[in-house]
């Protein structure tokens, strides 16, 4: 693992006021359009490259635009790749292995002069002299470091990404990546052709052209009446080998139009899969060439644009890649293709508003900690949450413990608001089981993010109080139990700690008589009262399948269902509980 930002704060620039925000290797960007993703992404390359910031830059163009970065894994090895003197402008301000940087433009339109540098003095750490300003070498030490991050804007054309050779482009990355070799290979072939060029382009080429010598004694003749004594000879410069690479190119050619064209020919679509193809191409070179020292960041705005599902999951592979060999890869997306459960813990959650401007939620890397402390009930929790990616896209979430709740809810949900759970910006997600609905809220919850789930009967009854979710010595959960112990035996039901365990009649099948039971209606409805209260709807007849007329738990039953949803009216399918269920889905999306 090489080095990496880790970490960078942003104040003061364009919408973002104040803001920290951690980075990986691989760090994804998510948000609605016009949250500031780009405005992030611009804030790297702008803490690692200065420019002059314009008054549109600015948030607050009374205040100055700070940027501080924490450059972490600056190891041994690292520094030793480094020049000497550029070793020594970084060595005595490391803290263990990370230097901290801080750039600031004190107003807009500043020289770039004006735009200084500082870095942490760990010598000084927690006084007025903590920052020193721009030592000897440092800018340049950084940008060994880190070469000149690659930005590909999302609306921009690509055709400059993938047609024109800079050191900041995919095709400059790539020529630079096959230079060397060529060089090596065909230096003297090249070379002695580019002599031959010289020598008759030159001004003193030994070869030289018969037509230039000519234009030279005709204008001479003329020069010498203005300045006696002085001549001119027409000089036509060659080219190094690495200059005739910085002209290299993209030529586009179809089956119906072998004749090469131009990429500016082609439309957005085919552009910016050009462009990412050659992303892909540079991350199969890194991969075939293994480990570097270098670090090269790469910022992408929605690098999913115009391509199909399957180019971006081949797409999101070839960054992982590069993310591994030597690339620092950060983007923003508005596609779950571009994240895999693994992705999900480092995704960054953007969001803006009039208060805070352009800021975070909690990551889901960030947040787990805060609940659980346990690692194997963290990983177990990691996986049940990161397998459903769309939380990451959506405003709220429902969490739900039983597979039907899964496959009926986003039917029943259109059906009664006539929108799909997407349009409500909603997720739902299947916890499998109830076991982790108490982590998994507090977690989103810490994440920001709106939750509410939907459990059977018996969970509110078993779990509630343990969970926190109800008052220790809960009355009604007390009054429930003692009915059931009245009735058990009476059913043959058989019960542990006080609860019906499968026997003669299974659980489910007592919890479902319990829930019938008028004795205890009351505090049935109580403790769904204080159930939803926080966040939490119990289905008050046992389970949901109840609440649907009984359907059979299984994909018929299933299929069943949604095909009824699809020409009767709720009323007309449920007679008794299409109040109920209605209440419900204006309660989740609510």
């Amino acid at each position: 693992m090489t080095h990496l930002l880790s970490q960078i704060s942003i104040r003061n620039f364009k919408s973002i006021q104040t803001e920290t925000f951690e980075l990986s290797a691989f760090t994804p960007l998510v948000g609605y359009n016009n949250a500031g993703k780009s405005n992030i992404l611009e804030s790297i390359k702008w803490l690692l490259r200065k420019t002059s910031l314009s008054d549109t830059d600015f948030n607050d163009v009374a205040q100055p635009v700070e940027m501080e970065g924490e450059i972490s894994g600056i190891t041994t090895e690292i520094l030793e790749q480094l020049p000497l003197n550029q070793q020594t402008a970084i060595n005595p301000f490391l803290i263990s292995e990370s230097l901290f940087i801080k750039r600031i433009q004190p107003t807009p339109n500043a020289g770039v002069a004006n735009v200084r540098l500082y870095v942490k003095d760990p010598t000084n750490i927690g006084t007025a002299n903590e920052w020193r300003i721009n030592p000897t070498g440092l800018d340049q030490a950084i940008q060994a470091l880190f070469p000149e991050p690659i930005h590909i804007g999302a609306m921009e054309n690509s055709e400059e990404d993938v047609s024109k050779s800079k050191n900041t482009t995919t095709i400059g990355k790539l020529l630079a990546e096959i230079i060397g070799p060529i060089q090596t290979t065909y230096s003297s072939q090249v070379q002695t052709a580019l002599d031959g060029i010289k020598d008759l382009l030159d001004a003193d080429g030994t070869l030289r052209a018969t037509e230039l010598n000519a234009f030279d004694t005709a204008v001479n003749s003329k020069v010498e009446s203005f300045f006696p004594g002085v001549s001119i000879k027409v000089h036509v410069p060659t080219p190094e080998l690495k200059e005739v690479f910085s002209k290299g190119t993209i030529k586009v050619f179809e089956n119906l139009n072998p004749s090469g064209k131009d990429v500016s020919a082609l439309g957005h679509g085919a552009q910016r899969s050009i462009q990412m193809a050659l992303v892909r191409h540079l991350a199969d070179i890194r991969r075939a060439t293994g480990g570097t020292t270098s670090n090269t960041i790469l910022l992408i705005d929605e690098p999913e644009l115009y391509l199909h599902p399957q180019a971006i999951e081949v797409l999101r592979d070839a960054l992982k890649t590069l993310s591994k060999q030597g690339y620092q890869v950060i983007f923003s997306t508005h596609s779950p293709f571009m994240i895999t459960s693994k992705d999900v813990e480092n995704t960054l959650l953007i969001r803006k508003n009039d208060t805070q401007g352009t800021h975070k939620r909690n990551s889901l890397k960030s947040a787990i900690p805060t609940v659980v402390t346990t690692a194997p009930s963290q990983l177990e929790l990691i996986f049940s949450l990161s397998h459903s990616s769309n939380i990451l896209f959506s405003e709220r979430v429902i969490l739900a413990e039983g597979t039907t709740e899964n496959r009926l809810m986003p039917s029943i949900i259109q059906k009664v608001t006539s929108k799909t759970v997407g349009l409500h910006k909603t997720a739902l997600v299947s916890m499998g089981g109830s076991g982790n609905t108490r982590k998994a809220m507090l977690v989103l919850n810490t994440m920001d993010i709106p939750t509410k789930a939907i459990v059977d009967l018996d969970f509110a009854l078993k779990h509630g109080e343990r969970d926190g979710f109800l008052t220790t010595g809960d009355t009604d959960v007390a009054a429930i139990q003692a009915h059931l112990a009245a009735i058990a035996p009476t059913h043959s039901i058989t019960l542990n700690s006080g609860w019906p365990t499968n026997s003669s009649m299974s659980a489910a099948d007592a919890f479902r008589l319990l829930a019938s039971e008028s004795a205890i209606q009351p505090n049935i409805q109580s403790l769904k009262t204080k159930m939803k209260a926080v966040g939490i709807y119990v289905w008050t007849k046992g389970t949901i399948e109840d609440h649907l007329g009984g359907i059979p738990k299984n994909e018929s039953g299933w299929a069943n269902f949604n095909s009824r949803l699809e020409t009767d009216d709720l009323n007309v399918i449920l007679p008794s509980d299409h109040t109920e269920i209605t209440d419900l889905v204006t309660w989740l999306v609510t």
